[in-house]
């Protein structure tokens, strides 16, 4: 479960990233530290748009939009192929990239739990998501939620995060890339082999922390290939 991330801006990563993609790098807003139910940036067909991190909304008291009770922060891969499910219409018609510089995985019991900051080396981490639009009827402002696809977990995360391992994209792979940004294309059999086994392509650095809101170090790094 990804349930912590952080996009600098500025960083040499997120402008890496972004000057592979073609985008201007100083689209992005900063997001130092962002937990679910916030906005977080993320990419779309060519641009870049603010997105509250929890795909199901509700009306709430006023007729504000704003979470669900159903948690949908994160989707499992394994629920994308099933109709009725929150994932499956979106996988098909909205997939985005979200941009990270960092992201926080726990392992552990709550108040027992271990805390690792993870951070890639070459440039930001493009995770493989999805979003929805919605409109606010009172307002005529259109909000979108997204959510990050979660693969099973990583044989390298042991000690890290043993439920799940988010979804890396292959940015380098710029075909790859334009079709899961396209709402066009939706033969999504193209991305089935990114489904199937979680894969990093990057050297991670794994800082074991406090907590995710002080970040604070309580051990040495892991690097992880």
């Amino acid at each position: 479960m990804c349930g912590f991330i952080g996009n600098i801006s500025d960083s040499p990563l997120t402008v890496g990233l972004m000057a592979l993609l073609g985008i201007d790098a100083s689209g992005p807003s900063n997001n130092p530290a962002t937990g679910p139910a916030e906005f977080i940036d993320i990419i779309t067909s060519g641009a870049i748009k603010p997105a509250l991190w929890w795909l199901l909304l509700d009306r709430h008291r006023g007729g504000q939009l704003g979470p669900s009770k159903y948690t949908s922060f994160n989707t499992r891969s394994d629920k994308l192929h099933q109709q009725g499910k929150a994932g499956y219409i979106p996988y098909r018609q909205s997939r985005c990239i979200i941009p990270a510089t960092y992201i926080i995985e726990g392992e552990g019991y709550k108040g027992h739990r271990l805390y690792h900051k993870i951070e890639p080396t070459a440039r930001a981490f493009s995770l493989g998501g999805l979003y929805r639009s919605w409109l606010n009827q009172e307002t005529g402002e259109e909000i979108l939620s997204c959510s990050v696809i979660t693969l099973s977990p990583h044989e390298k995360w042991k000690g890290i995060h043993s439920k799940s391992t988010p979804l890396f994209l292959p940015v380098e792979d710029k075909d790859l890339i334009h079709d899961w940004l396209d709402p066009s294309f939706r033969s999504v059999e193209r991305f089935e082999h990114l489904l199937q086994e979680p894969l990093f392509h990057d050297r991670l650095v794994c800082t074991p922390i406090e907590r995710p809101g002080s970040q604070l170090k309580v051990g040495e790094p892991v690097i992880i290939y």
